[in-house]
């Protein structure tokens, strides 16, 4: 990997970190909705937890290195989708905020599934499935995947 492509990379993990940190503190928000992305984000913690055992006194520490390996499997994504991108006209924080939307949506439908298929509950289903959906509906829409066009047409 050469320089330039190490600070792209490098750039990538960083914003998807943030994003993925950033989604983490909206759980402290007093408005539930608001609160899912965090919420997930725990979950996904738990599931690795559960693998390899409890974190006990340092879950604060793992579940930080947690996001940045989150952030990093993000910039992987990013430069895969730069790659294999026809446009160049995306800004340079959008694949890495889309990547962090990308994934926090596909730990939101593994998490559906899991629950549809191991509980008679649907209601976590609904909500988090939908959650999933959003989350892959705003990655596509960062990267230009597909335009909501605002104001008059050109």
């Amino acid at each position: 990997m050469n320089r330039t492509r190490s600070y792209v990379f490098a750039r990538d993990a960083t914003v998807a970190t943030a994003v993925l940190v950033g989604l983490f503190v909206l759980r402290y928000v007093q408005f539930q909705p608001l609160q899912i992305p965090g919420y997930l984000l725990i979950v996904g913690f738990d599931v690795i937890e559960a693998v390899f055992g409890s974190a006990g006194a340092n879950y604060d520490v793992l579940f930080a290195a947690y996001l940045v390996g989150l952030g990093v499997v993000g910039a992987g994504v990013a430069q895969v989708v730069r790659q294999n991108s026809k446009g160049t006209d995306i800004h340079w924080w959008r694949l890495g905020a889309a990547s962090a939307l990308a994934l926090l949506g596909v730990v939101s439908l593994l998490f559906a599934a899991m629950v549809l298929f191991t509980t008679t509950q649907l209601t976590p289903v609904y909500v988090t499935g939908a959650a999933g959906l959003v989350f892959l509906a705003l990655a596509a829409w960062l990267t230009d995947i597909f335009r909501i066009e605002v104001g008059p047409g050109q």
